[in-house]
C-alpha cells in the first residue's frame, strides 16, 4: 500500500533514522540539556548539538514556540471563502496578522483554514469580523470556538515512542509554584519565540533575574502550559506528505472518551473540541498516501461512535505556529504573535 523510503527520490530534507532519532528525543524535551539528549540516543552531548545545529541549519527541523492554550487565550478557527483567483493573495495578507497563527489551504467548501490564537473573545470577534470579514476578496468567513485542545504538534512525534526520563523535571514543576506573571510570560515567549532552546544566561538578561531563577519561570510556564514547544519538521519529509482534516460530530456524553481515544492515535497530528459549529470535534491526521484517506476515515467511523460531517485534504501551509513557508514548502519567516497588530 505505501511506497518504501528507498524507492522514493531523494531530498535534501530526508533524515536518516539516527537523525529522527534526535528529532524524537527533542520532541519529548525540547530544552533537555545536550547532555540527557545524547544518553537518550547514545551519542555524546556535543555531537547531539552538532547534528541539531546542522539539521536545523538545512531547514530539515526547527523548533517553535508559542503561547499556551493554558494561559486563558481564546483558540479559534475560522473557515474562508475568497473569490476564485485570489486565495494565495488573500493568505499572504492573512498570514501577516500576528494573530493568526497558522493559514492553511484546504480543499472542499473552503480554501483556507485559519488558527486563532486571540486575547480574548472581543479581539477575536474583531478580527473576524472588523478585520477578514471586511476583506475585498473573502466572500465568506465561518468560525468556531476551540473549547479544549486534546492533542496538538507538540505531542506528535517523528518516530517511535517517547524516550523515558526526558520529561521528570517537567512535570513535576508543576508543584514549584504558580506559573509566572504575565510579565515574565510575555518575557520569556518573546526570547523563546526566536529560538526555543535559548540557553539560560538570554532568559535572565531579558527577565531581569538570575540564570537559576529564568530557569524555574520557564520551567513552570511549560509545565503550566502558558508556552508550548514543539519541534517541528520539514513540511517536504516524505515520511507523512499528506494530512487529512476532519469535522466530526460526536455525542456530547462521548466527546472527551472519543476525543482522548482518536489524540492518542499515532497519527493525529491535532484534536480539538469545538464549540459554536455543526462540528464538536476537529481532527487533523498525517497519512502516508492520499489512498489512506478514505480508510483511516472508514476506521474512525467503525471503531468510534462519532459522524464525519465534512472532510479535507491540506494543500499547503501558508504559515504554520507562526512560521511562514514558500511555494515550495520551505520555511521562509516567522511572525512573532507579540508583534503589533496591523
Amino acid at each position: 500500500m505505501h511506497a518504501s523510503r528507498s524507492n522514493a527520490p531523494a531530498h535534501p530534507h530526508d533524515l536518516p533514522d539516527s537523525d529522527l532519532a534526535l528529532v524524537t528525543a527533542l520532541q519529548d524535551a525540547p530544552r533537555a540539556s545536550w547532555a540527557a539528549i545524547g544518553r537518550a540516543i547514545g551519542v555524546s552531548a556535543p555531537t547531539a548539538r552538532r547534528r541539531w545545529e546542522a539539521i536545523a541549519e538545512s531547514g530539515a527541523a526547527w523548533a517553535t514556540t508559542y503561547a499556551g492554550f493554558a494561559a486563558g487565550l481564546l483558540f479559534g478557527l475560522a473557515e474562508v471563502r475568497c473569490r476564485p483567483g485570489t486565495v494565495d493573495a488573500v493568505a499572504a495578507a492573512l498570514r501577516a496578522h500576528p494573530k493568526i497563527i497558522s493559514v492553511t489551504g484546504m480543499t472542499g467548501e473552503r480554501d483556507l483554514v485559519l488558527t486563532i490564537l486571540a486575547d480574548d473573545m472581543a479581539q477575536f470577534r474583531q478580527l473576524i469580523q472588523s478585520w477578514l470579514g471586511t476583506h475585498e476578496a473573502v466572500t465568506a468567513v465561518r468560525s468556531t470556538i476551540v473549547t479544549r485542545m486534546f492533542s496538538d504538534g507538540s505531542r506528535w512525534r517523528a518516530v517511535g515512542p517517547p524516550h523515558d526520563g526526558l520529561l521528570p523535571t517537567v512535570h513535576e514543576s508543576r508543584a514549584d509554584g504558580e506559573a509566572a506573571s504575565r510579565e515574565q510570560w510575555l518575557a520569556a515567549l518573546e526570547v523563546l519565540e526566536r529560538d526555543g532552546r535559548a540557553s539560560a544566561r538570554e532568559l535572565a538578561e531579558r527577565l531581569g533575574t538570575s540564570e537559576a531563577h529564568a530557569r524555574r519561570v520557564v520551567r513552570r510556564l511549560v509545565a503550566h502550559g502558558w508556552i508550548q514547544q514543539r519541534i517541528d519538521v520539514s513540511l517536504e519529509q516524505r515520511m507523512w506528505p499528506h494530512a487529512l482534516a476532519l469535522w466530526l460530530v460526536v455525542p456530547a456524553a462521548r466527546l472527551e472518551a472519543t476525543a482522548l481515544q482518536i489524540a492518542g492515535l499515532p497519527m493525529t497530528r491535532m484534536c480539538a473540541a469545538l464549540a459554536g459549529g455543526a462540528s464538536n470535534l476537529y481532527v487533523i491526521v498525517w497519512l502516508r498516501e492520499l489512498e489512506d484517506a478514505a480508510p483511516m476515515e472508514a476506521e474512525l467511523a467503525r471503531s468510534l461512535e462519532l459522524r464525519v460531517l465534512d472532510r479535507a485534504i491540506l494543500l499547503h501551509y501558508y504559515k504554520r505556529v507562526g512560521h511562514l513557508f514558500d511555494e515550495e514548502n520551505r520555511r521562509e519567516g516567522q511572525v512573532s504573535w507579540l508583534a503589533p497588530l496591523p
